[in-house]
């Protein structure tokens, strides 16, 4: 059967959507003859299209945060007009399912050498834009007055764990529910109303 003809850049789609797949059930044991099997490509293919394996890692990664981008940006965006109070919980729905979604993919992107010799820019890491998020709501009288930065750190630092509990099998309704409540407490007024969110409506905060 003869091989279909594609341009470099279909091409090179095919090859990341293989290498995605592949990196999410195999993670570091992947090789490169498994993504240009899996492609129906020629081994040569692979190098014509990305010069390392890290170029490749790299394309992957901001086809995947692409993806991701397109549903935080209204909802980080520290300029627009928010419901402030179930702001955080619907980011970190977003958040959580992303990194659920990730498999294996996850730790080869952000828990491997590979995010040492190639970081995010700091304007996208998400402690960053938590901070930025945390000063708009205080600036709209929404959020109590917590230093940004490290508090930015925290609320990622749970969401990730929270993810990670639920990949290792807790039960997702619950440490949502759990998230919600921890988020809500941490930058609401204390004195105002706990919403809850999603799949945790009917529990009490």
């Amino acid at each position: 059967m003869a091989r279909r003809r594609l341009t470099p850049s279909q091409r090179r789609d095919e090859l990341l959507e293989a290498a995605d797949l592949l990196l999410q059930a195999c993670g570091t044991a992947l090789r490169v003859e498994d993504i240009t099997t899996a492609a129906g490509a020629a081994k040569g293919t692979f190098y014509t299209c990305f010069k390392t394996w890290d170029d490749l890692l790299v394309a992957v990664r901001d086809r995947r945060l692409a993806m991701l981008e397109q549903r935080l940006t209204p909802l980080l965006d520290p300029t627009a007009s928010h419901d402030w109070p179930p702001l955080l919980p619907r980011v970190a729905e977003v958040l959580v399912a992303f990194i659920l979604d990730l498999g294996k993919l996850h730790d080869v992107l952000f828990h491997s050498t590979f995010p040492l010799t190639h970081p995010l820019p700091p304007e996208a890491e998400p402690a960053t834009r938590f901070a930025a998020l945390l000063r708009a709501g205080q600036a709209a009288g929404a959020y109590v007055d917590l230093d940004p930065e490290p508090t930015g750190a925290l609320i990622f630092a749970m969401i990730h764990e929270t993810a990670d509990t639920i990949a290792a099998g807790a039960n997702y309704d619950r440490a949502m529910r759990a998230l919600t409540t921890a988020l809500n407490r941490l930058v609401l007024d204390p004195q105002g109303d706990l919403p809850c969110r999603g799949t945790a409506q009917d529990a009490p905060c």
